[in-house]
This record gives C-alpha cells, sequence and structure tokens, in this order.
C-alpha cells in the first residue's frame, strides 16, 4: 500500500530509511489530532472533514519530541540476515550469473547448504536468481562469485540510494537526499505504489516505535 506522509524525528531526519519511515495519512492526522507531530508539508487540495474539523492532508510530518533512532534492518551481528537486505548487500545481483533482477526473481541461497548444516548468516546467504539456486541445488561445488559478507549500515543506505525511489510528493526530495534522477513521483491517493523493480521495505508500524 501507498504511504503518502514522510515521518520525520524531530531533529528534521527521517526515522529509519530500513525500511523508510512513511506512514499513511491516516496515521499522520491522528498525530496531529494528539498533538505528537505537525505538519511541514501538505498535499495542495486534499482535505479531510469531521463535524468540527477541516484539515490539509500531510505530506511531511515531524515529530514534536525526539524518539530513538531505530534501525531494525541493521546488520548489528553476523545471525539472521533478513532476506531484503541481502538482495540489498549484493545489489539486486544473482552471485552466480552476475545478473541483476528484480526483487520478485530473486531468492537467498545457503553457500554452505542448510543439509550440510550450513547456517543463515551473513557469511553464509549469497542473492540467487531462482534458475541459479534450482541448478545449484545442494552442489557446494558452484560457489558464489563474491564471497559473502557482512555489510555496515552505510554501506546499506549506499546501496540502497544507487536505486530508484518513488515518492508522492516533491517535498520528500528534500529530507530524503535522493539523486534526482533517481526520484519517481506518483499520484498520493491512487493506493498502491508503482513496482519499479526495487522495495526497500515494508509498512513502517508506529505502534512498535512508542511514538
Amino acid at each position: 500500500m501507498s504511504q503518502e506522509v514522510l515521518l520525520l524525528n524531530a531533529d528534521a531526519q527521517p526515522i529509519s530509511y530500513l525500511p523508510l519511515s512513511s506512514i499513511s495519512w491516516q496515521d499522520g492526522v491522528g498525530l496531529l489530532c494528539l498533538d505528537k507531530a505537525e505538519a511541514l508539508h501538505t498535499y495542495p487540495g486534499w482535505y479531510v472533514h469531521s463535524p468540527s474539523l477541516t484539515l490539509a492532508v500531510p505530506s511531511v510530518m515531524i515529530l514534536r519530541k525526539q524518539v530513538h533512532k531505530l534501525r531494525h534492518w541493521m546488520a548489528r551481528d553476523n545471525s539472521n540476515p533478513q532476506k531484503p537486505l541481502v538482495f540489498l548487500r549484493d545489489m539486486y545481483i544473482c552471485q552466480y550469473c552476475a545478473t541483476q533482477y528484480p526483487r520478485r526473481q530473486l531468492t537467498i541461497d545457503h553457500v554452505v547448504p542448510r543439509v550440510h548444516g550450513g547456517r543463515t548468516r551473513w557469511d553464509n546467504v549469497t542473492t540467487a536468481c531462482s534458475a541459479c539456486n534450482a541448478q545449484r541445488g545442494c552442489d557446494m561445488r558452484i560457489v558464489p562469485k563474491v564471497k559473502p559478507w557482512r555489510p555496515t549500515y552505510s554501506q546499506l543506505l549506499k546501496n540502497m540510494r544507487a536505486f530508484p525511489i518513488a515518492i508522492p510528493h516533491e517535498a520528500w526530495s528534500y529530507y530524503l537526499m535522493w539523486p534526482s534522477d533517481k526520484v519517481q513521483l506518483i499520484a498520493p491517493r491512487n493506493g498502491y505504489r508503482q513496482h519499479i523493480g526495487f522495495d526497500f521495505g515494508g509498512r513502517f508500524a508506529l505502534e512498535s516505535h512508542n511514538i
């Protein structure tokens, strides 16, 4: 689903990039009504109404109080890497055929297969397309072109900015600092974000961040 409101911490920085701290307009209006945030930018011509209130729908909001910057997908240790981050580390490139694919055509492969005791660790998982994964099976003689490694948060963010991003309002660009040639504007009220081949995470859940 489309996330129409970019939520910033009190320091005017996104709370999170992985996933991006964007929320629904309903959650944004809720924060305004609770006086937990204020709108920095609004969508022209888009209003919501109640019996006692007419409110412009925010496109960018800032929290009134600073909260801890959460990096849930950060590569904190070598265990349990999440699949989207493995793809991002490898730039969505199959490490066997060296071809770049959209996320939906990729899977993770265990260099040492699980049937041989291999664990889901940064140094044992790599990106593979479906065809290469099926062809390799459990053949340990076939190895990835690049040995798996544990990335830092900064490396993941740098890789992330190399890909296009779809945003519903041009004001987001100022705060995200994305390369201008990789920004795609989409309609904020169409209910769905256009699929551009890459996906950097899902809904940012307010309830899990004590906002």
